[in-house]
């Protein structure tokens, strides 16, 4: 009997968990992108398994907070103004979805999702001969400069914690155990235990080596220039040198999907928000346990290979230029929250950026689209991209295998906006 076929567009941490679970399944897996597997924003993450981020994207209180940021270039959130039809939509969906009601429906999902993904992730990496991609389940610091802030960041713990997640609240004395190398200015953090990371890059490089190894075909370097429908169905995706044809097509295209369905009377509203990282292969201190420097939105991530900082939502279009003023934003949180390192220490690091897709909602696209049978989407998962990657891959191949998903994700149907 044959394998049912299936393509997977798209070689980020959904395209690849993707692959594996429906080759687990005994589909038959080509995966495609048009890069070559390591330009996706899957690879400059901060690398966090974060369990404890509940709450969505549209959250009462972003907007308020937005609208100050915005006209500070060096600030952690920036929108540029512009009359564009798409941006003036999406933003009106997030201000009808930033309210407590919605919020309290994600809720439970988002904890969920977060705590069995991480848990597949521990599995995926026990049972699978991967090298050391630096996971480590130290926690995760939500460090304060501000008072304001810190009590910001207990409001959000206290859901974290109705939903199961251990949370300790620390004063800057119980701070320091933590990062004993680090020099720390703070009033105080939030830390939870159960959170874990990776070195994302060395991830991504290991597991596609994995897939190859299991039978999975890769095309990379291959743009697929549109996707061929015939009686309600994918016949094929058409490159520049084929169409090929398969059962099921898998759409997992971060925040270029909106574009790329568009032809197919699709409506999958989305904005990229770039982010910038920074990593430096030798720093002077490496701290223990990975932070988030919450006063800037600064992440602080120990990888394998040195110390990478990241940070900043930038609402731009899909601009690929590095802004420096987001970079020199980035510095000034770390040198003020780490008073050890000075600027210098930047100063022969590349900067590097990639767009998070954002739904409106803030929740993720998962599902089969009602217009098009065999064709499945999984995308606009945020900043929640590698922490959902590997349950947004199990649901895939349920989705396909048509078995039932483990919890209600009617919340993610990718028809909502139609």
């Amino acid at each position: 009997m044959n394998k049912k076929k299936t393509i997977v567009v798209g070689a980020g941490i959904i395209g690849l968990c993707s692959a594996y679970f429906l080759n687990k399944r005994g589909f038959e897996v080509t995966v495609i992108d048009a890069g070559d597997g390591m330009s996706n924003c899957s690879v400059g993450n901060a690398g966090f398994f974060c369990p404890s981020h509940v709450i969505p994207l549209a959250a009462p209180g972003i907007i308020t907070q937005g609208l100050k940021w915005m006209f500070n270039g060096k600030s952690p959130f920036y929108v540029r103004p512009r009359l564009n039809q798409e941006l003036i939509s999406w933003a009106w969906k997030f201000k009808k979805a930033a309210t407590n009601t919605r919020v309290a429906k994600a809720v439970p999902l988002l904890h969920a999702l977060t705590t069995r993904s991480q848990a597949l992730m521990e599995e995926l990496l026990q049972q699978e001969p991967f090298q050391d991609v630096g996971y480590s389940k130290t926690g995760l610091l939500m460090l304060s400069k501000s008072r304001k802030v810190l009590h910001h960041e207990m409001e959000a713990a206290k859901i974290a914690k109705s939903q199961g997640q251990e949370v300790e609240i620390l004063k800057p004395s119980e701070v320091v155990r933590f990062n004993p190398e680090l020099e720390m200015d703070v009033c105080g953090a939030v830390y939870y235990p159960n959170d874990s990371m990776v070195s994302p890059h060395i991830l991504l490089a290991s597991f596609r080596q994995k897939l190859i190894g299991q039978g999975v075909n890769f095309l990379l370097n291959t743009a697929v220039e549109s996707l061929e429908r015939q009686n309600g169905k994918i016949a094929g995706v058409k490159t520049a040198d084929a169409i090929l044809r398969a059962d099921q097509f898998i759409v997992t295209t971060g925040s270029a999907t909106s574009a790329f369905l568009k032809p197919l009377g699709l409506n999958l509203p989305m904005q990229g928000g770039k982010g910038y990282s920074m990593t430096i292969p030798y720093p002077k201190a490496k701290p223990l346990t990975p932070a988030i420097l919450c006063d800037g939105k600064v992440s602080m991530s120990p990888m394998l290979d040195g110390l990478r900082f990241s940070g900043t939502m930038e609402i731009d279009g899909y601009n690929p230029k590095i802004n420096q003023h987001r970079i020199e934003g980035i510095i000034d949180t770390v040198t003020s929250f780490l008073p050890g390192f000075q600027r210098s220490a930047f100063d022969q690091v590349k900067p590097w950026a990639g767009f998070r897709p954002c739904s409106p909602d803030g929740l993720p696209y998962i599902g089969k689209p009602k217009k098009v049978g065999n064709l499945t989407i999984a995308t606009g998962h945020a900043m929640l991209g590698l922490t959902l990657g590997p349950i947004t891959g199990q649901l895939v191949a349920d989705i396909i295998s048509n078995q039932k998903t483990f919890t209600d994700i009617s919340l993610l149907d990718v028809d909502r906006y139609n």
